[in-house]
C-alpha cells in the first residue's frame, strides 16, 4: 500500500509529471514509477517491487503507468501531440482497491469516458482474474475494437470512498493511461477544471 500523500502535496505531485512528462515517456517506458514532486522513487515492469522500493524510502508518493510508446495519435485516449498549445493533462491522485491490494494511482480524468478504464497490465497487478468461462464484452474504438470485462473497485478521492464499475481491457494497447470516466465518479462530484491554474477541483456531493 502507498505511502498517501496529502490533497495539496499530491496537487504539487500531479504537478511535477505534468511539467516532466515528455522525460518520463523517453525514460521508462513501460514501467510503474513511484513519483514525488521531487522527482522518481522507483521505477519497473514490477508494481510490487516498485511500491517495496517506494515504502522504504519513507516518502509519500504517487503511482503513474507509463506508456510503452509514443506517438503522434493515442487511442484510449486520444493525444493530438501538435495541436496543444497548454501541454497540462487532467491527471488526478486516486486510490483504488480490490480486495487487500491497493495502489494511489495518477489518473486522467475524462468526461468524454463513459466509464473509468484500467489496462490489461493494472488490474492484473490488482489481483483481477477471469472467471472461468467468463464472456469478454467488445468496445469499438478509433482504432478498432477491444475487449474488456467490468470490475467494481473501491476507489477513494480526496479521503471520499466508494465503489464504482471500470472497464479492465483484456488486450494490451498502445497507451496504459488509466481514465477517470463518469460512471457513479461524475454523480459522487461536482468537477471543475481549471486549466489556466493547471489544477482540477473534485466537491464532494453530500
Amino acid at each position: 500500500m502507498s505511502n498517501s500523500p496529502s490533497k495539496e502535496q499530491a496537487e504539487k505531485i500531479i504537478k511535477w509529471l505534468n511539467t516532466n512528462r515528455h522525460m518520463v515517456l523517453d525514460l521508462y517506458k513501460n514501467q510503474y514509477i513511484a513519483y514525488n514532486e521531487e522527482g522518481i522513487i522507483s521505477h519497473g515492469e514490477n508494481l510490487q517491487d516498485v511500491l517495496d522500493l517506494a515504502n522504504t524510502s519513507g516518502k509519500n508518493y504517487l503511482i503513474y503507468v507509463v506508456p510503452p510508446h509514443r506517438c503522434s495519435i493515442q487511442i484510449l485516449p486520444i493525444h493530438f501531440r501538435s495541436v496543444v498549445r497548454h501541454d497540462w493533462q487532467p491527471n488526478y491522485s486516486v486510490k483504488l482497491r480490490h480486495h487487500d491490494r491497493a495502489i494511489e494511482v495518477t489518473m486522467l480524468v475524462d468526461s468524454g469516458a463513459e466509464i473509468s478504464l484500467l489496462s490489461l497490465k493494472v488490474g492484473q497487478d490488482l489481483g483481477l482474474n477471469l472467471a472461468d468461462a467468463e464472456s469478454t464484452l467488445l468496445a469499438e474504438t478509433i482504432g478498432g475494437r477491444v475487449e474488456y470485462v467490468l470490475r467494481n473497485l473501491e476507489i477513494t478521492i480526496d479521503k471520499h470512498t466508494f465503489i464504482a464499475p471500470v472497464a479492465w481491457l483484456q488486450n494490451p494497447t498502445e497507451s496504459e493511461q488509466l481514465l477517470l470516466g463518469r460512471e457513479v465518479v461524475f454523480d459522487k462530484f461536482n468537477i471543475e477544471f481549471r486549466q489556466a491554474e493547471e489544477k482540477i477541483i473534485f466537491t464532494w456531493l453530500t
